[in-house]
């Protein structure tokens, strides 16, 4: 199976360190890209052109592949799944703590991607409208009721998705977290 795993805001690919080597150690090969500018100022969209290009140039056109998005990537993800066609090659979309609802947090800086993960942004709005088109993918996400990042926690629950409460202590720690990894690997066993 290759897997994409997409870094949350001000993160690199070192973020899935852990992560990664837990994939490839059970033969999967791992797609880490690192976004510029990872702190979004140039808004998510262009973060998720960016990601396309990856995709394309390492997955391939026909190839299907698993979709894993942290905090700010889980919605850099979304766009390109709902926005850019992704919908129609991945099987797959893990969200690990991304605000879906937004986040108060979002208030405290002025950027572009910033503007968009506050709750009820025009950003959301459309992405909500969209989330139809991932029928056919399987969707989960992973919260933390301990996240001090996204505010209120529960903005990571998504209609579209399963939805999976993970008792770690803290926002950073879930892309570490072996019960997580372990779900991961669980729910992509057969395919």
């Amino acid at each position: 199976m290759i897997f994409v795993l997409v870094h949350g805001i001000n993160d690199t690919s070192r973020k899935f360190k852990t992560m990664q080597a837990a994939f490839e150690g059970e033969g999967h090969t791992c797609i880490v890209p690192s976004l510029v500018p990872k702190n979004g100022s140039k808004g998510l969209e262009f973060l998720a052109r960016q990601l396309s290009d990856i995709i394309n140039a390492e997955v391939g056109v026909d190839t299907p592949f698993c979709l894993v998005g942290f905090s700010m990537g889980g919605l850099i993800s979304r766009y390109y799944l709902q926005e850019m066609g992704g919908y129609k090659k991945a099987s797959h979309f893990f969200s690990i703590s991304a605000p879906h609802h937004g986040s108060v947090l979002a208030y405290l800086s002025g950027n572009l991607g910033a503007k968009q993960m506050r709750p009820n942004s025009d950003f959301l709005q459309s992405l909500w409208q969209s989330s139809a088109r991932l029928q056919n993918v399987a969707c989960y996400s992973y919260w933390t009721p301990f996240d001090l990042m996204i505010l209120p926690a529960a903005s990571s629950v998504w209609a579209r998705a399963g939805n999976i409460k993970v008792y770690a202590l803290c926002h950073p720690l879930m892309v570490r977290d072996g019960r997580v990894i372990a779900d991961i690997l669980l729910k992509t066993a057969n395919h």
